[in-house]
């Protein structure tokens, strides 16, 4: 088979060249055959082919993008046009209190005048024909309006306005709301959008009694721990190492039935003592004692519970003022005839010195503050 292909191929190779000369020389027209031609040209397409190495077209290079730089804007400055304000004719503003400033204390029924004092913060020109309205809240008597009587309030002027009312019966707060009326019926409040309305507020609160209740004396005096009973009203111990406490009778029907106690203070000014009671016996303390008719049952041994008032140094009884506890108590006999209190050393009820160390009491009032 090698053979053959070796002799082959020369062969062809021969041929090719002899008919490519035969084209090539002059010789008489004749039709061409088109057939051996065409079969001429692929052999030799063909040869080429194999002779020659075939060319490779390189690719086309890449393409790199480029973005192109834009050069930046320059910076525009913000720019801002003024606008102006208008102001409007009418508007209050800058409101002080002159009488009567916001919490005032009144009693029921009480009559007051508030009065105002306002500026002129709008363009126009008040006149006695402007006026103050009631706007709304609590009335407290005002009447709808009242006119200015000042004359002319120019702008950037003030004015003091005023309307007399009367403080409500029950006790609260209250709060009544105005506004200003021009000529021509427009109402306007304070700044900043002249609708905004003032006001005036009181604290009505109830009308208070006071009154200074003495201990009395018939009902008054001292138990002591061996059960003897005497009007002097001595509260320590005694140089036979005896506990005394001393009672104070009040008669508190001059308070009506349903009234409230608001406070209660003890005047002891008057008191003395014998030997070292609040040295040698510590703290002095004040119970209510609903003892009715002073006897020897009434004595308290041992330290209870439930002290109103505690005094610890002489300093301490010129006058005591009750706190909340000993209100209660006291509001708790409103209605009744009597109230009644003890008082004992209770940290140590005795020495054993052979001496008195006592506090002696006088007359002691009790200042009662209610209201009803």
């Amino acid at each position: 088979m090698t053979t053959s292909r070796r002799v082959i191929l020369p062969a062809l190779l021969l041929i090719a060249l002899a008919a490519l000369a035969a084209c090539n020389f002059p010789g008489p027209a004749t039709t061409p055959d088109l057939g051996a031609t065409s079969a001429a040209q692929t052999l030799s397409a063909q040869l080429t082919s194999i002779a020659q190495p075939q060319a490779t077209t390189p690719a086309p290079p890449t393409a790199i993008p480029v973005t192109p730089t834009t050069a930046p804007s320059p910076t525009t400055a913000a720019t801002f046009t003024a606008t102006a304000t208008t102001i409007p004719c009418d508007r209050a503003g800058q409101i002080l209190d002159i009488t009567y400033p916001d919490g005032s204390d009144l009693a029921p029924g009480a009559g007051f005048v508030k009065t105002w004092r306002i500026r002129n913060t709008g363009s126009c020109t008040w006149t006695s024909a402007y006026a103050l309205v009631f706007d709304h809240g609590d009335s407290m008597g005002s009447p709808p309006s009242i006119q200015l009587t000042t004359g002319t309030v120019a702008p950037g002027q003030t004015v003091d306005v005023s309307v007399s009312l009367t403080a409500p019966a029950a006790a609260g707060t209250y709060r009544g709301y105005y506004r200003l009326r021009n000529s021509s019926g427009v109402i306007f409040g304070t700044d900043p959008g002249a609708n905004t309305a003032f006001w005036v507020e009181i604290e009505v609160v109830p009308a208070t009694t006071t009154v200074n209740l003495t201990a009395l004396a018939a009902e008054s005096g001292y138990v002591r721990s061996d059960g003897s009973v005497s009007s002097p009203r001595n509260t320590g111990d005694t140089p036979t190492n005896l506990a005394s406490q001393a009672f104070q009778s009040f008669d508190i029907s001059g308070i009506p039935a349903g009234s409230t106690i608001t406070s209660v203070t003890f005047n002891l000014t008057g008191f003395d003592t014998l030997g070292n009671p609040f040295t040698d016996l510590g703290c002095l303390y004040m119970y209510h004692h609903d003892y009715g008719a002073l006897d020897a049952g009434d004595f308290v041994a041992g330290s209870p519970a439930g002290a109103l008032i505690r005094i610890c140094e002489a300093g301490g009884l010129g006058s005591a003022v009750a706190d909340n506890d000993f209100i209660g108590a006291l509001q708790s006999k409103v209605g009744s005839s009597r109230f009644q209190i003890r008082f004992q050393f209770t940290d140590t009820a005795v020495t054993a010195d052979g001496e008195a160390d006592m506090v002696r009491f006088p007359t002691v009032v009790m200042t009662v503050r209610y209201y009803h």
